[in-house]
């Protein structure tokens, strides 16, 4: 059996050493400026390639998402502070704009529960604190009048509105600066645990501001940390002051829910598997029997209001905002960063899965452009972040929808929303907006099943789960969110720390080479150490490598059960990469050894490494005929007894 070097497997088989940067650039696919702002613009891909048997399948997508997303539009809307119109322009505005940028086909674009949890606090937080500004520089310019002392509602909700767009725009600023980045792969840092979570936490935040409208109490604002326990007992001190005619209409809304839901999985075959639009019915039907039975007027429940009809022309609030107050940048950048962060990681999450589903491909840094796009465009028009919505986006997958013309069809439906539909909704409940916003969260609740299994699978992801969201639960969203991403990142630096590390042996009868402590018909090769580090070798554990390999080198020549220690093989192949302090590590292991008269020998499988250490001089160093590109081949080199220092061939067999 013949064994190579690395030096000899390349002359043999013609290994092409590392080209130039010129030469990649000539190899590199030439494309005209045209074609790049094509690919920039994937809706002319779309339209061009468009078929009519698309035709069908889009057109009940659309219709189908619309009808989920006026009402859930609505309430994630009312979800944020904001007037639930703001909604409607979302559902609007934001898949307009991500059809010509988005590279998704099912992704639906607008309002998110999550998103609109995050802000609720922020937006009343700093609305607050520019209107105190506002009142003390009346105060002191002596200006204050019996007449302008109190704000009126329709001041508060602009000044909120405004906020709630400031933050939207320098959330777009954030995810367009990231894609000029390049950085659309920082969304894989979000695992499953994280998001979750953190969504699962979220779910009970939103739960808990919803129970508020549907008992149609009022309580006091609550924020900052433990501001869910703070909320719940103002609950209970408050559960007395409950609106039974709200308390019923709830109930009743959810029961209704249960049973379209149940309808639609029942009948699914009959119905071809479109939904029965539960969602935009029961506020139709709310809406109705709210106004002619006078519900606001004869039990006081609370409704939406008045809802403008039309289409907002756009408008500078989001930077007269920043630039009137000062004060303001730092808390709206505080949580504009977090909500791109989640708006970002949740529709890059859900268009990976439907791609994966549908069978397309996506583009991570184009998303990254394109929700900025979207983020930044609209917050002109009145609308805060956007994000993917999960169930809308799977919804228009399992409906038949093919391409993202779904979206200019969803978009038609609801600019006849927006244009005849508004004053139509001021009797609307908000207790059947909270029910619908509370239902829509179930899949959320039901993550919690999977911690038993969770936690006998991998302990590490459940305590990610967990504590991502307790932080959320019991501190705020941000600080959620944050100590998700840390104890990640934490996780990441510790198994890095503490790869698996083990010595090798040969399977008996094979080329195989495996931890000696796992098998019994596997046998040590004597006179020699075939040491695994199981972890990219850098500058966070190049020095724990090197102790490793020294203290299995000390163990081994105090045996006296083995022979002398010869030969310290270092299998290389699973660093996927080396750095300085790595190739450093190495070449003190290699003086090391040979100041014990140790041959030290060391495998390389990857290429890229191979060239890493090259140009660390340490092939020199070590010399080239030290270097294997298998295990097997520096086994056999040890057995036929050769370091092949003039490169010449050997033949045997075990």
């Amino acid at each position: 059996m013949s064994f190579r070097n690395q030096r000899e497997f390349d002359a043999e088989y013609g290994r092409r050493y590392e080209r130039t940067n010129d030469e990649k650039k000539d190899d590199a696919p030439k494309m005209s400026v045209l074609s790049r702002m094509l690919q920039f613009l994937p809706c002319v891909k779309t339209i061009t390639e468009y078929k009519a048997s698309y035709l069908p399948g889009d057109l009940i997508a659309g219709f189908t998402v619309t009808a989920l997303n006026v009402p859930q539009g609505m309430a994630f809307a009312a979800l944020a502070g904001l007037p639930p119109v703001i909604g409607i322009y979302m559902g609007f505005f934001a898949p307009l704009v991500y059809f010509i940028f988005g590279t998704s086909h099912h992704l639906s674009v607008g309002g998110f529960a999550p998103i609109s949890m995050m802000l609720f606090a922020s937006i009343s937080t700093i609305s607050q604190q520019i209107e105190d500004e506002e009142m003390e520089e009346m105060e002191k310019l002596n200006s204050l009048t019996s007449a302008n002392q109190t704000r009126t509602k329709l001041d508060v909700d602009e000044l909120k509105i405004a906020v709630g767009t400031s933050i939207g725009l320098i959330s777009g600023l954030i995810l367009i600066f990231l894609g000029f980045l390049r950085l659309g792969f920082i969304g894989s840092y979000f695992s499953n645990s994280l998001i979750k979570g953190f969504t699962f936490g979220v779910a009970i935040q939103i739960a808990t501001s919803q129970a508020v409208k549907v008992l149609g109490i009022v309580i006091e604002s609550q924020s900052g940390v433990g501001s869910l326990i703070f909320r719940w007992i103002e609950i209970f001190k408050n559960i007395g002051s409950t609106n039974f005619c709200s308390l019923i209409i709830g109930i009743v809304t959810c029961l209704l829910l249960f049973l379209c839901q149940f309808l639609s999985e029942r009948y699914k075959t009959q119905l071809r598997g479109f939904p029965i639009p539960a969602e935009l019915s029961l506020v139709v039907l709310g809406t109705m029997v709210s106004h002619f039975a006078s519900l606001h007027e004869h039990f006081h429940i609370q409704v939406i209001g008045v809802v403008p009809a039309g289409v907002p022309f756009p408008n500078l609030d989001p930077i007269n905002t920043l630039l009137n107050h000062p004060s303001a940048i730092g808390p709206v950048i505080q949580i504009a960063v977090p909500a791109a962060l989640v708006s970002f990681a949740i529709s890059l999450a859900m268009a990976k899965l439907l791609a994966q589903k549908n069978g397309y491909l996506i583009d991570s840094n184009q998303e990254l452009f394109a929700l900025g796009l979207v983020e930044t465009f609209t917050s002109f028009f009145g609308c805060f972040t956007n994000a993917a919505s999960p169930p809308r986006s799977n919804l228009q997958s399992e409906v038949g929808g093919k391409t993202h013309m779904t979206s200019i069809f969803s978009c038609v439906l609801m600019l006849a929303v927006m244009m005849f539909a508004g004053p139509l909704m001021t009797s609307l409940p908000f207790s059947v907006l909270g029910v619908i916003v509370i239902f829509a969260l179930r899949a959320f609740f039901l993550q919690a099943s999977d911690l038993p299994r969770l936690f006998r699978q991998d302990k590490n992801d459940f305590s990610i789960w967990v504590i991502t969201a307790l932080t959320t639960v019991l501190v705020n969203l941000t600080y959620g969110l944050l100590s998700g991403i840390s104890l990640s990142l934490l996780l990441v630096l510790w198994r890095s720390q503490n790869p698996n590390i083990s010595e090798l042996g040969q399977i008996k009868g094979t080329d195989k080479y495996r931890d000696v402590s796992s098998y019994e018909e596997i046998t040590k090769i004597p006179n020699a150490l075939i040491f695994r580090f199981g972890m990219s070798l850098y500058f966070a554990n190049s020095e724990l490598f090197v102790s490793k390999v020294k203290d299995e080198i000390s163990e081994r020549s105090k045996d006296d059960k083995n022979p002398g220690l010869n030969y310290v093989i270092v299998d290389g192949g699973p660093f996927n990469f080396v750095d300085h302090s790595g190739a450093a590590a190495l070449t003190s292991l290699f003086q090391h050894c040979r100041l014990s008269n140790i041959k030290f020998l060391l495998v390389l499988s990857d290429l890229y490494v191979l060239e890493k250490l090259e140009r660390e001089n340490l092939v020199e160093t070590m010399g080239s005929e030290n270097i294997f590109p298998s295990l097997h081949d520096a086994a056999l080199s040890i057995q036929l007894g050769s370091s092949r220092e003039n490169g010449e061939k050997n033949e045997s067999s075990i």
